[in-house]
Order: C-alpha cells, then sequence, then structure tokens
C-alpha cells in the first residue's frame, strides 16, 4: 500500500509524460489530491489540495486528471494486468469486514 506524507494512496492515475494525479487518506487528517511525477517507480508529490470531504475530493481528483489530460493530450499509462489484479484484491481485502476476535474456551480444570 502506497502512502505519502501519512496519507493512504487511495487511487491514482499516471499519463504518458510521466505525470499524474493521486487521491489520499489520512485517518486524521482527512483527503488530498495531489500532482506528481513519476521517474522510475519513484514518485515526487506536490500541489496538494486538502479536504475534509470525501466526496469533494473525489471530485477534484476526476477533475484535475481530466483536465491536464484534455490540455496536454496525453494518454493513461495502464498497469500490466498482473499489478491490476494484485491491485484489486488488496482493495477487496480492506473493504472487507474484520474478523471477529477468537474467544478461548473456559478453563474446565483438570479431568
Amino acid at each position: 500500500m502506497e502512502e505519502n506524507q501519512g496519507y493512504v494512496i487511495r487511487q491514482s492515475v499516471l499519463f504518458d509524460n510521466g505525470r499524474g494525479f493521486a487521491l489520499g487518506e489520512h485517518p486524521r487528517e482527512g483527503f488530498v489530491t495531489w500532482q506528481f511525477t513519476q521517474e522510475g517507480s519513484r514518485r515526487d508529490y506536490y500541489w496538494g489540495h486538502y479536504y475534509d470531504d470525501g466526496a469533494a475530493a473525489e471530485k477534484d481528483y476526476a477533475d484535475r486528471a481530466a483536465d491536464y489530460q484534455r490540455r496536454f493530450h496525453v494518454r493513461e499509462v495502464k498497469a500490466p494486468i498482473s499489478r491490476q489484479m494484485e491491485e484489486a484484491g488488496r482493495q477487496a481485502q480492506e473493504r472487507q469486514a474484520p474478523p471477529a476476535p477468537k474467544r478461548e474456551a473456559p478453563d474446565r480444570g483438570e479431568r
């Protein structure tokens, strides 16, 4: 799971010019959208827009990415299918409720 400054990256889009946008969530601070530059597997995040409301952050993320794509005529770079499947599996696990804690059987003494 990718993180930046304590924010878990929930979504990101990378364009063929090595630039992209990310949506992050922090347990106490709220939400952020960043622009980033990617070189290899390293990302440099900048120009953050910070939000208390997740829906507003998701809208900003989608708007920023669409505007950038329109203005600079870039295409989205798709991850290999194996990476997409790993990501989908990880997200599904995060959405599942945690298992109920196991209770130990009561001590019945020696028999």
